[in-house]
């Protein structure tokens, strides 16, 4: 993990900060810092984004400054799993609406190859606020080239794309979204379906297992899973 973050900020810096400065000066490329502000919390982001750069030209920039590097094939993906709103209280399986704001907003990941500890056990305790009844209950992991190779029957199209869209206080955060190739129901219960196959086919890494536990053990007591 230390030697790609390395790689990401001494390298992917210097190429997306050119390629910035580029379409500043010379209006080279495309502006996807920009879009990324403009669409922020949007209902309908990832069909702006889609219209505003098609077929994933934004995975080739830094969508935010906070960002070490944009996303890369190599990285390993984490989609954190909350209780109540990711479960099912009588099964205790993971919804299928885990992965439903791929299609509107943008699905968030943890991009684990880049994250440190103390940036996820910051995520996790800012997710789970003051609210007692959720509890925090692991994590889905997939590989991003997994996901960007994701097709639909019928299509030579890529299906979603990886965006690096971090925050200020989560520089490891970026999101998937689906591509504007999805064009019909069919298409997303087959993406939604691609995509729990990509992420272990929806079995949860419980907390005490994810990273040895050391998010786990650093986590508030109080807002623990339990095991």
């Amino acid at each position: 993990m230390p030697s790609t973050r390395k790689k990401c900020r001494l390298c992917s810096r210097l190429s997306s900060g050119l390629k910035e400065f580029l379409h500043r000066f010379f209006r080279v490329g495309v502006d996807c810092q920009g879009i990324n502000r403009r669409t922020h919390g949007e209902e309908q982001r990832v069909a702006k984004i889609n219209a505003a750069a098609p077929d994933c030209a934004c995975e080739k920039y830094r969508m935010s400054r906070h960002s070490p590097c944009a996303v890369e094939n190599s990285e390993i993906l984490a989609r954190f799993v909350f209780s109540p709103i990711h479960i099912h209280h009588k099964t205790g399986n993971v919804k299928p609406s885990i992965f439903s704001h791929v299609f509107s907003v943008g699905c968030s990941i943890q991009r684990d190859s880049v994250a440190t500890n103390k940036e996820l056990i910051s995520f996790a305790n800012d997710f789970l606020g003051g609210d007692d009844k959720r509890s925090w209950r692991g994590v889905l992991l997939a590989e991003c080239h997994e996901l960007r190779s994701i097709k639909v029957e019928n299509s030579l199209n890529r299906a979603v794309c990886v965006y690096d869209t971090a925050e200020q206080e989560n520089p490891a955060h970026g999101e998937i979204g689906q591509t504007h190739h999805i064009i019909n129901e069919a298409d997303v219960v087959e993406l939604r379906h691609a995509l729990f196959t990509a992420f272990g086919n929806g079995a949860v890494i419980p907390p005490f297992q994810y990273r040895n536990g050391k998010v786990w053990d650093n986590l508030a007591q109080h807002f623990q899973a339990r095991k």
